[in-house]
């Protein structure tokens, strides 16, 4: 499901929009007007009838009038629903929406960046009172307060009762998100033995030529077998046509177990102590360590020298082809689930004719034993961002809250994404313990059925497992989100800005695109060979603090620790 895809996207979680202009100083500059919840009807009194103009984070313009969920909750809450007839999920869209100023409602826009601070000072959006939420959505606070630090979090600067978005459970990413994987028949033939006790992924539809274990190869291991891989004609097709590992160019997840054997993670911000100092892992020794390493393998003909070219779809279909034997994936790629077919490294073994197999394993283990894979949310469990639009009345967001706090967190509201089991969808394997299957005269979104149409993006364990298959919540438990592996291999940074203490965004817009600049071609030119990494480093490192970097670290070093919010 493309929904997912998505969500594992860092920019779905900071869930905003650009910002025009279109708003006035004047309501810039608009204060909260105190709530007198005690006038407001009693929760779960729906006499009055209104109308709402409902979004949600799925919405893509498909909704059609008059859809099965859409009379269901006009009925149970008293409201008319008009639909969001706009695709949230593209910019130009959510900024045409943004600069008429003629918001939905609630809405959860997939693209653009403002921060909710933003959106507020803007006139955008209201607040929303802890007060309203106690008393209208109990289910979203308990949900809170069981996933630190929920409660302090998203707080209108200055207070400690308004709210300037509510906010989802990510139990989905809980855990390791990727892990290295081998092709399996190539190491038997070359004689290279699996680290630890394998176990079979699933006994059909192409699991049963996958396998898992909780071993791990060290780095120097994992050089051997790129180098078998690359000279020893593993596919025995008599030609030197393969490459232990092929990289891509327009992220760097391929190296997300790599980096982790360095004891970093490469995502934006993430931060460490080196030396006494704080740095981001860009500018760290550990980071010029794995692209020594890099460099090294690039040198020795390990790596795919097409790289430079591919993106990671290109590369899909080059791993497809077989040239390659060693990927990076995720637990829900390694059981074929079926938002992930057609990816890399599974797309492998799809085909019912293919003798492929594929091994995945623990991170490799760099040195000090340093092994892992930075944490998908940094910090925490929470991400995402639902506003509520400032031309809401009091009456109107004690309605919303209501039918947000059902339909998230109630979770007998599942037909509000999945209709009823066995009317419009049906367990795929073992009854809730497998994904949830929509039938096919149905749509799986908006559409006729108005699935997903006006939820949020929120999952706890129980959830997380209607849109997972039964494969891939045992790998999770077997391994990727046991809890003494989160323990030992989740990277978190030292600092984060979690509470918007800092003004890290604002010198996020101004130095991002010349610092990502700066990183990108000199990792590009040390991997390649095209720079010497020892002797151009302080170069690289005093280029990077001289535009933006001296001014983010200032930012990080405001921020708490954090280790200190996991606390709170």
């Amino acid at each position: 499901m493309k929904k997912f895809t998505k969500a594992l996207s860092l920019a779905a979680i900071s869930g905003a929009l650009i910002f025009t202009g279109a708003c006035s100083n004047k309501e810039a500059s608009k204060e909260a007007e105190k709530v007198d919840v005690a006038s407001l009807p009693e929760a779960g009194d729906f006499s009055k009838k209104l109308e709402l103009n409902l979004s949600g984070s799925v919405t893509r313009g498909k909704v059609e009038d008059g859809n099965y969920v859409q009379k269901r909750l006009e009925e149970q809450f008293n409201i008319k629903i008009i639909n969001t007839k706009t695709d949230t999920w593209n910019a130009d869209q959510v900024n045409l929406m943004v600069a008429s100023g003629d918001l939905p409602d609630t809405f959860a826009f997939t693209t653009g960046g403002k921060t909710a601070q933003e959106l507020y000072d803007s006139g955008l959006t209201r607040t929303i009172p802890k007060e309203m939420l106690e008393k209208y959505a109990p289910r979203y606070m308990k949900m809170l307060s069981e996933n630190p630090p929920g409660p302090i979090m998203n707080l209108k600067k200055g207070t400690d009762n308004e709210y300037l978005q509510l906010i989802g459970q990510y139990a989905h990413v809980d855990g390791l998100v990727w892990s290295p994987t081998f092709r399996l028949d190539w190491m038997e033939k070359l004689g290279i033995k699996p680290p630890g006790e394998i176990k079979q992924v699933g006994p059909s539809g192409g699991r049963e030529k996958i396998y898992y274990t909780d071993g791990a190869y060290t780095i120097e291991e994992l050089e051997e077998i790129l180098k078998a891989f690359t000279f020893d004609d593993p596919d025995g097709n008599g030609k030197d046509d393969t490459y232990g590992i092929s990289p891509w160019n327009n992220n760097t997840n391929w190296a997300a177990s790599l980096t982790g054997s360095f004891g970093i993670a490469l995502s934006a911000n993430y931060n460490l102590m080196e030396d006494g100092k704080l740095v981001t892992t860009e500018i760290s020794q550990k980071y010029k360590a794995f692209l020594k390493q890099m460099a090294k393998w690039y040198e020795m003909g390990l790596i795919d020298p097409e790289f430079t070219t591919l993106d990671d779809k290109k590369s899909w279909e080059k791993y497809k082809q077989g040239k390659v034997g060693y990927y990076i994936a995720q637990p829900a790629y390694i059981a074929m689930d079926d938002w992930a077919k057609g990816r890399a490294p599974q797309n492998i073994v799809e085909n019912p004719d293919s003798t492929a197999k594929l091994l995945a394993t623990a991170p490799e283990i760099g040195k000090d034993n340093q092994q892992g894979v930075g944490a998908f949310i940094p910090v925490g469990n929470l991400a995402d961002a639902f506003y509520v639009s400032k031309d809401v009345t009091d009456e109107e967001l004690a309605r919303i809250l209501q039918v947000f706090d059902y339909i998230n967190f109630d979770n007998e509201a599942r037909w509000t994404l999945y209709g009823e089991i066995g009317e419009h969808s049906d367990w795929e394997g073992t009854p809730a313990k497998s994904a949830i299957k929509v039938r096919p005269e149905f749509a799986e979104q908006e559409g006729n059925s108005g699935f997903w149409a006006y939820n949020f993006r929120t999952y706890d364990q129980e959830r997380t497992q209607w849109f997972t298959s039964e494969y891939t919540m045992k790998l999770k438990h077997d391994f990727y989100a046991r809890e003494d592996v989160k323990e030992k291999m989740m990277i978190r940074p030292y600092k984060w800005d979690l509470l918007n203490e800092t003004n890290l965004k604002e010198v996020e817009k101004r130095y991002k695109g010349q610092l990502d600049t700066i990183v990108a071609e000199f990792r590009m030119k040390a991997i390649v060979g095209e720079v010497d990494i020892d002797k151009e480093w302080d170069n690289y490192v005093e280029n990077w603090m001289n535009n933006g970097g001296k001014e983010l670290l200032a930012e990080l070093e405001k921020a708490p620790k954090a280790s200190d919010l996991m606390k709170q």
